[in-house]
């Protein structure tokens, strides 16, 4: 997927291990050419059942365990359950299934 505009959440991802319950396939690596991965997420205190959302990460480092991204919701969250400021950890999921963490570093 090529979301091709800039995001506005700054920070790293760190993905599951297949043991931790992640993706058996290891870490994603996103679109060949920008590393932009779709998937969904939350933002704690929500869950996968209150708080699903599409999400994009693009990914600096595809393929590694820990890597700098940046993220955005795909379509704008007006609710203030999905309002995002630096130190948040967005739970990034496929399906219900948690497969990553996304620290906020920053938003631009």
């Amino acid at each position: 997927m090529r979301f091709g505009k800039p995001l506005p959440f700054q920070g790293r991802v760190v993905w599951l291990t297949p043991e931790q319950g992640g993706r058996t396939c290891g870490p994603a690596t996103g679109d060949p050419e920008t590393g932009d991965y779709a998937a969904t997420a939350y933002l704690p205190p929500q869950n996968a059942e209150s708080g699903l959302a599409s999400f994009v990460l693009r990914i600096t480092d595809p393929g590694a365990w820990i890597s700098l991204a940046e993220g955005a919701w795909l379509v704008p969250q007006d609710d203030p359950a999905f309002t995002v400021a630096p130190g948040a950890v967005l739970v990034i999921t496929e399906g219900p299934q948690p497969v990553a963490y996304f620290h906020v570093a920053a938003i631009h």
